[in-house]
């Protein structure tokens, strides 16, 4: 008798879900284009996300955003180590180290500014570039969330220039009005 129950709810249950088909390109269409992996991919390459997005024409820019802070991170930190390894060699007591590239043009205090400078300029660069990065997988990521949005033509804003009646001045005055179509035949004014 214990079997028969078991049986007969089995059954049931497996008719049950046969019985029932969902719609699943829904789901096959979030399957196909993952905001997940265009993060990741972003993540990994710089502008990987993008392409994945069919975006092609962000892959240049995301390039140039974050190639410039960090040339620039890098070309101060040149400077910053040019300068430091001077003034190292000025004041290390050996005779055999001589500064030639800056003796005659900078004193010791001098040098100590132009190292805190440039030290000071490449951290900065160094943020901005990591700023790049971030906003680089950021704009993957939103772009694949917004992959399926359906962008109909129906949308319109219309400005127009107004005359409108104000009864407490008790005069005509000059206004703008707003008009948003969102689809057909559905307009609003502002």
């Amino acid at each position: 008798m214990k079997r028969l129950i078991i049986l007969t709810f089995f059954f049931a249950f497996t008719f049950n879900l046969l019985a029932q088909q969902a719609d699943t390109t829904l789901v096959k269409d979030s399957l196909r284009h993952s905001p997940a992996k265009a993060t990741l991919m972003s993540m990994a390459v710089p502008g990987l996300g993008q392409a994945y997005n069919r975006k092609y024409w962000k892959v240049p820019l995301v390039y140039a955003i974050i190639g410039t802070p960090l040339y620039f991170a890098l070309d101060q930190r040149n400077k910053y180590e040019d300068f430091k390894s001077a003034y190292v060699k000025r004041l290390d007591g050996d005779a055999s180290t001589i500064d030639t590239k800056y003796a005659d043009v900078y004193t010791d205090q001098n040098l100590l500014d132009l190292i805190d400078f440039h030290r000071s300029n490449r951290d900065l660069m160094f943020v901005l570039t990591g700023v790049a990065y971030a906003l680089n997988v950021v704009d993957a990521a939103v772009d694949a969330h917004l992959f399926y949005f359906d962008i109909d033509d129906d949308l319109s804003a219309q400005f127009k220039p107004t005359v409108k009646y104000s009864a407490f001045d008790r005069n005509f005055v000059p206004s703008l009005s707003l008009t948003l179509k969102f689809g057909k035949n559905n307009h609003k004014h502002y």
